[in-house]
């Protein structure tokens, strides 16, 4: 049995809470579609996966319905007037921006722009970036699917229904934490930093190449870590000067950038040699903290996205502009 087995989800879908919509269907709850703004096939495929579209009266539905997804993106996005909600409904309200200010257009781009999100994506000397397809649409929904669970713990406890608000634009700028912690202990502005991790005076690099496609690692003060590396690295013959370091000693925030630049570039040449699998299996063996990086065309593959279901037909990615990817050098993405 899953969680939210037997649980009725009325969903009016606008952007910021189609993701939700599917989350909670993921956990096991009838979920309905009563209404969806610009439906298009990709964005069918990509936000309304196990929703159950209805075109039946909305007061009809929400009269056995446990929850209620409703979305306010757009001002002329119908609303509510007339319609008697349960008394035990847990009633989830998206905006684009908190309920008590003026709303204005809420797009992904302009979502992760003012939440802060595209002043750290990219590199100091070139423009902002986004990232791919609509993110902050989808932090919005994990915020949304957050709260329906909320909602339904608080009524299981009260027996009463539950209001909750919430905005995209603190929903994205939720997961720019970092900027905001930093400003508040530092009253440093954070800045566009590219493929680095900054700490202290010195950056270290967390995205690196290998025979196959990238992994994600960073050499941080993590002694134990560090042995761990240079000890395969020591066993393949590619260690150099890093055998020599004294990593309980040290601290890699303090040192000069110029010696983390070369002892990142022997690790740079060790990971070029190896591929993905190769380094993830040694990293779980031995503690490195490191990550294979997925292509996009291998997600369909992964074992946990076909235990989940998540690409039922025949486990191919949809087509459109949520997934396109540019051309790998040489082959496909």
């Amino acid at each position: 049995m899953k969680l939210l087995e037997g649980l009725k989800v009325v969903v009016l879908a606008d952007r910021l809470v189609d993701f939700g919509g599917v989350m909670l269907a993921r956990m096991g709850a009838e979920v309905v579609l009563a209404g969806a703004c610009e439906m298009t096939a990709p964005r069918k495929a990509a936000w309304h996966h196990g929703m159950t579209p209805s075109k039946a009266p909305l007061a009809e539905l929400l009269a056995d319905a446990d929850v209620l997804l409703e979305d306010r993106r757009s001002e002329d996005w119908p609303d509510l007037k007339g319609v008697t909600l349960p008394e035990t409904l847990v009633h989830v309200v998206a905006t684009g921006y908190p309920e008590e200010t003026p709303q204005r257009p809420a797009t992904d781009l302009t979502l992760m722009a003012q939440s802060g999100l595209m002043h750290v994506i990219g590199t100091a000397e070139a423009p902002p970036l986004r990232l791919p397809g609509e993110q902050a649409y989808a932090l919005t929904g994990i915020q949304v699917a957050t709260a329906a669970l909320m909602g339904l713990r608080a009524r299981r406890l009260t027996g009463k229904g539950q209001r909750i608000p919430l905005s995209a634009l603190q929903s994205a700028t939720l997961s720019n934490y970092r900027e905001a912690v930093m400003y508040e202990w530092t009253g440093r502005i954070g800045r566009r930093v590219g493929n680095r991790l900054v700490r202290g005076s010195s950056g270290v690099r967390q995205v690196w190449p290998c025979s196959d496609g990238f992994v994600t690692w960073s050499m941080i003060d993590n002694p134990g870590m560090m042995r761990a590396l240079v000890r395969v690295m020591v066993e393949q013959g590619a260690a150099g000067e890093l055998a020599e370091v004294d990593w309980g000693a040290i601290l890699v925030a303090d040192t000069d950038q110029e010696v983390i630049d070369r002892w990142q570039g022997i690790v740079a040449k060790f990971f070029a040699r190896h591929d993905r699998a190769t380094l993830a299996g040694w990293s779980l063996e031995h503690g490195w903290g490191l990550s294979a990086i997925t292509k996009l065309s291998e997600v369909p593959e992964s074992p946990q996205m076909k235990a989940r279901g998540i690409f039922p037909d025949g486990g191919t990615l949809p087509t459109g502009p949520l997934f396109a990817v540019h051309p790998a050098k040489g082959g496909a993405a």
